[in-house]
């Protein structure tokens, strides 16, 4: 079947749902006969799209290693895949490999503001990085470019520095209240930027509705989160490190212990749903992705164990 799109209609998002097309055709096992993918000519007609967004959509694919090129021969599925080149027990679903590398948050919430209706769901120790991503958002929709969505709605689930917290811990002080009233303080901040950011969208005109709802959790979180619009999550583990950080009232050094993010805090490993990711129903809840359960966890832990937070 062609999926035809006019230029007018075909959206900038468009390589991504045929890279998804593909992806399901490869959990299948379609290509299994040959091993061999349709040339790119034959994808523009089957799917009704410009050669340049082929090519994105392969690309797409190429760096989940999925797919592989062999010059004079075309594309193939990727050894150890349905239909891949490799032993019958070595094959497996087409997921992303180990070797995929982590992204930052900014080129992801790039794509995720060119929605016309955008969702942030974070779980987080801080949102600091968050938040001087979202002001750059901001910032680019009042230089105008990108076409402003319509609507945003953020969910932010953030430890609760009320409750007695394992970390921040000062080493040589585990009483002393001091880390963690540092990383309330941080918290505020973040937050504050973040609803500044956005809710001066809206107070502009340049987005119809806006709303930031933070709630507060009694521990901290061994991950950092972000859901956005439903359909890509974003996760980075935190280490349990010591470091030194400087009382400001004071001026005073102390080493605590403290939640970091593994590797660098700005890395983070994606994963996107799939076309053949089953509705979010009772009944398919054993087969959805790692999309619908982070959904599922965060909307959890939302409902049951948060609550509402004063900033």
């Amino acid at each position: 079947m062609v999926h035809r799109e006019s230029g007018h209609e075909e959206s900038r998002y468009r390589y991504a749902t045929i890279a998804d097309d593909l992806r399901a055709a490869i959990n299948r096992g379609d290509f299994r006969a040959t091993g061999r993918l349709p040339t790119n000519e034959e994808l523009v007609e089957r799917f009704g799209a410009s050669r340049s967004t082929i090519r994105e959509a392969l690309e797409v694919l190429r760096e989940e290693r999925l797919i592989e090129s062999r010059r004079g021969s075309g594309t193939f599925v990727a050894p150890g895949l349905p239909g891949g080149a490799a032993p019958a027990e070595a094959a497996g679903e087409a997921i992303a490999s180990e070797s995929v590398p982590a992204v930052m948050l900014g080129p992801s919430l790039n794509k995720a503001f060119e929605a016309s209706e955008v969702t942030l769901d974070v779980y987080s120790m801080t949102t600091e990085v968050l938040a001087n991503r979202i002001s750059d958002q901001a910032q680019r929709i009042q230089e105008g470019g990108t076409t402003p969505p319509a609507r945003i709605a953020a969910r932010l689930m953030l430890p609760d520095t009320r409750a007695r917290l394992d970390v921040p811990r000062n080493v040589d002080d585990p009483d002393d209240p001091r880390p963690v009233q540092r990383l309330q303080g941080i918290l505020f901040r973040s937050v504050s930027q973040i609803r500044q950011a956005l809710f001066d969208l809206q107070a502009k005109g340049l987005v119809s509705e806006v709303t930031v709802e933070v709630r507060v959790v009694s521990w901290i979180p061994d991950f950092k989160l972000y859901i956005l619009n439903g359909n890509l999550a974003l996760q980075g583990l935190y280490e349990i490190t010591e470091h030194d950080v400087m009382w400001e009232k004071t001026g005073e050094v102390m080493t605590i212990k403290d939640a970091i993010g593994l590797g660098s805090a700005s890395l983070l490993h994606p994963y996107r749903a799939g076309a053949d990711s089953p509705p979010d129903s009772d009944s398919a809840s054993s087969r959805l992705g790692f999309v619908g359960r982070a959904q599922k966890f965060f909307d959890s832990r939302w409902e049951h164990l948060a609550a509402e937070a004063e900033f």
